[in-house]
């Protein structure tokens, strides 16, 4: 839930969303549990955009007027919300954050009781409902307001997952946005030498803070190579995403950095199932196979690869865009434990630079992720699936088609008239075959 501040993203919108949410988690109780008002909590947090605290007072002071009561942890990174709803039992959560947005925009996180997803098809339709159907915005506060620092249980919980980490150095590209909060300190706790970049958090990005774009990262590309350093990473606004380059500063696709933590995972957990998008490379199926796990392809989006985790009981999971799970982290993403799992990696490979670790997992190449705007998505996907009906076609997501040399994904943005392909060859000379054929029936790629 995302728009431009003042246009789609009010004061009283907030209002109504902090309403909304805790008028529909409520609903969800047995009567009893209903009927105490204040004994169920909803956290509210916020990033560090200009409009972000005001709009998160707001929404407390909604939650309060539904009887739940308004915990307000102040300025956080999306997964300490998550942290806060299981570790402490609670109703909900809601990040008052845009993500990688441009800082004139907002929006809104939500999560459920034990950090289920609230998402289009378990509970957000209703409070979109509710939202629209609310029209006083000046109700009193039934429920009670709390205001609660975390911090400290948090960096306990992400410590958790860290193995014996050596001493090396790093850039950090903090995007102005909400890592510059705790990681260069959390950091310098194992003796991580930190060469920081864009830790002000004072609204405004010095680059688009989305590490997926290949932009964001070229003045981290440039200063790890000029320091030396053993890798860089850059962090998205709301830190629940990181990108990584290695130390001769190529970029590291997530996809390779799920791979890449794959056997730890199943050194532990033996026959485990690991969970990824379907945009994944052929790489990471063959790693879970090759460590004696189960590899599961998943729908693109974090609902869908929280509900298949749960489902399956996997420790672990990643997308291509950056998010990355883990069981012992209520099923959710955290950038920040992804990082200190990267760097144990590093560490139990002491005399391999990054370059090195991830090398074997280069298997094949790939177009990334590539954007072609066309009107009728569907008969787009009909078609194609028709053109390469001789390949094992499947409609998981939008239509996936796979031969012995090259595979693709084709898939429908859910808000624009774009279809997203991702196309990935076992060398140059097909991949580029393949995609001028594409381009044939696409046409020339999208701007967007």
């Amino acid at each position: 839930m995302r728009g431009l501040v003042d246009r789609q993203i009010t004061k009283k919108l907030a209002w109504k969303v902090g309403y909304g949410t805790a008028s529909h988690l409520l609903s969800l109780l047995p009567g009893e549990a209903r009927a105490k008002p204040g004994e169920q909590w909803i956290v509210v947090g916020h990033d560090m955009r200009p409009t972000s605290n005001e709009f998160a007072q707001r929404v407390g002071e909604g939650i309060r007027a539904a009887g739940a009561g308004a915990m307000l942890i102040g300025e956080i990174e999306t997964p300490a919300i998550y942290y806060a709803v299981g570790s402490l039992g609670l109703l909900g959560g809601i990040q008052v954050t845009a993500s990688h947005n441009p800082v004139e925009y907002n929006g809104f996180k939500i999560t459920g009781s034990g950090c289920v997803p609230v998402s289009m098809g378990s509970g957000l339709g209703r409070i979109k409902e509710i939202v629209a159907e609310t029209q006083d915005t000046d109700l009193p506060p039934v429920g009670p307001l709390r205001h609660q620092d975390i911090s400290s249980g948090y960096l306990l919980h992400v410590k958790k997952f860290a193995g014996e980490i050596r001493p090396l150095k790093m850039v950090l590209d903090a995007s102005n946005g909400m890592a510059s909060k705790w990681v260069p300190s959390l950091l310098r706790e194992y003796c991580i030498e930190v060469e920081p970049m864009n830790l002000e958090r004072a609204g405004r990005f010095a680059h688009e803070p989305n590490p997926l774009k290949e932009s964001a990262l070229e003045d981290l590309k440039r200063r790890v190579r000029a320091s030396g350093a053993a890798l860089g990473v850059c962090f998205d606004g709301d830190a629940d995403r990181v990108g990584f380059v290695d130390e001769n500063g190529e970029t590291v696709s997530n996809d390779l950095i799920t791979a890449l933590l794959v056997p730890d995972v199943l050194a532990k957990d033996r026959g485990a199932t690991i969970v990824y998008d379907l945009r994944a490379s052929w790489a990471l199926k063959e790693e879970i196979l090759a460590h004696g796990g189960v590899p599961r392809r998943e729908k693109v989006g974090h609902s869908n690869m929280k509900a298949a985790m749960r489902e399956t009981n996997a420790p672990f999971g990643g997308e291509l865009s950056g998010h990355t799970y883990y069981r012992d982290n209520y099923y959710c993403d955290s950038a920040v434990i992804t990082l200190l799992r990267v760097l144990t990696v590093l560490s139990e490979h002491p005399e391999e630079p990054f370059s090195a670790l991830v090398e074997p997992l280069r298997r094949y190449v790939t177009t990334g992720e590539v954007n072609f705007e066309v009107e009728d998505k569907e008969g787009m996907i009909r078609h194609l699936a028709q053109t390469f009906s001789d390949g094992t076609v499947d409609f998981l997501d939008g239509v996936t088609i796979e031969y012995d040399q090259w595979w693709f994904n084709c898939r429908p943005s859910n808000t624009e008239p774009l279809l997203r392909l991702t196309l990935e060859a076992k060398s140059e000379q097909v991949k580029d075959e393949v995609y001028e054929r594409l381009i044939s029936i696409l046409g020339e790629p999208s701007e967007h």
